[in-house]
Parts: C-alpha cells; structure tokens; sequence
C-alpha cells in the first residue's frame, strides 16, 4: 500500500519537472505577441482560460485533458477570433466581443463540451470493449465446449498440460 503511494508521488514529480519549461515558454510566447499582436492575442488569452487551467492542472502524462478541453476551447473562441480579423482588429471591436454574454458563453461552452468528451466517452469505450470480450469469451467457451464433445472432457483441463510441465521441470 505505502509502496503504491509512493509510486505515485514520483510519477507526479517527475510530471511536474517534465511540464515546468513548457509553461514558462508558454507565457513568454504570450508576452512575445502581445506587443505586435495585441488585439488578437488579447482576444486569444481571455478566450482560452480553460485550456491554461488545464495547462496547470493535468498530471497526466499524455495530457489527454489539456488536449480535449484545449481543442474544444480554440474551436469556440476561433469564431470570434475570426469575426475581429474580418472587422479590423481593432480594440473597439474586441472589446465589444469581449462584452458579448454570448460570445463567453459559445467560448466557456465549448471547453464544457470538451469537460463533458473528456468524463463521458472513456466510461463509454470501456463498457464496448468489455461487451466485446464477454462475447468473445462466450464463443470461446462454446468452442470448448465442442471440443469436450470431440475429444472428451480432458481437453478443458490444465491437467495434461500439468503433467508435461511436472515431468520436464518446466
């Protein structure tokens, strides 16, 4: 029990020490446009809060969290992202997204969306792959069956195949 704990301690600091150069190149990219890109990035960096809290919260070693609520995320602040390059990348028009309830609701909802991917299809994918293997277990078990109907009833044993290990010293 104590060694599990243990094991998972260092899977979480080597996490740690693995993702910290990451993030600091993360932020410097954003100050880096925010100069020339101000507007945008602006636009980008609000849009995209859900991701960097995911960016800071997932431990885990794929990143499949900071993956599906990311994407998610950027596919509900590209639109507006879209609408400021169309209508001039000014302040006044970003701010007037930024002050729309549903432009924050179409961004934060996505990255819902990607929450509800993330807690929703892996339940969902075990449960098929557990159908699946019972159904082959069931044919399996049918084949044995024949088998034992064929060859006798010592064909779905481990018996013979404890006798060859005994006398070999496998």
């Amino acid at each position: 029990m104590a060694d599990a704990q243990k094991e998972q301690v260092v899977v979480k600091e080597k996490a740690k020490q693995k993702s910290g150069g990451g993030k600091t190149i993360l932020l410097m990219a954003i100050f880096g446009c925010l100069i020339p890109f101000g507007v945008p990035t602006l636009l980008i960096c609000l849009g995209l809060i859900p991701t960097v809290v995911a960016l800071f919260t997932d431990a885990d070693s794929h990143r499949s969290k900071l993956a599906t609520i990311g994407y998610m995320n950027l596919a509900g602040v590209l639109p507006f992202l879209l609408e400021l390059w169309q209508k001039g990348q000014s302040m006044e028009v970003a701010t007037a997204i930024i002050r729309n309830p549903m432009s924050w609701a179409i961004m934060l909802g996505a990255a819902g969306i990607g929450h509800l991917i993330l807690y929703a299809i892996p339940p969902m994918i075990a449960s098929i792959i557990v159908i699946n293997q019972e159904a082959r277990l069931k044919v399996l078990r049918q084949g044995l069956q024949e088998l034992e109907k064929i060859w006798g009833s010592d064909v779905g044993t481990m018996a013979p195949l404890d006798i060859v290990r005994h006398n070999k010293g496998v």
